[in-house]
């Protein structure tokens, strides 16, 4: 019995995992590139953060996509327009900000 129950574990722990995908979302330096790559300023989320000087600083997020579809244009316009500055990542397994290259 020890056995179907340590399968039993690994499979239900195996499945939470498979819903924990590692999202990103676009990181604008100004509304008006956000609202261009959306068509829409509903897509769009103004966010201050502090920086590593102290001082606070408005960056402008897109929506939260799959970072698997990353190449995808209708998830992630700025993968054809590249007018993100960078991509903030989250989820499972998180890194933090990343620029885009």
């Amino acid at each position: 019995m020890k056995k179907s129950k340590a399968i039993t574990l690994v499979l239900i722990t195996g499945t939470l995992f498979l819903g924990c995908e590692e999202k990103a979302r676009n990181q604008y330096g100004s509304w008006d590139d956000c609202v261009k790559d959306y068509k829409d300023s509903k897509g769009c989320q103004e966010e201050k953060k502090k920086d590593s000087s102290g001082t606070y600083r408005t960056y402008y997020y897109g929506p939260w996509y799959h970072f698997s579809s990353s190449s995808n244009t209708s998830l992630n316009p700025s993968a054809k327009s590249g007018r993100a500055i960078g991509i903030s990542r989250g989820g499972w397994g998180s890194t933090g900000a990343h620029a885009s290259s």
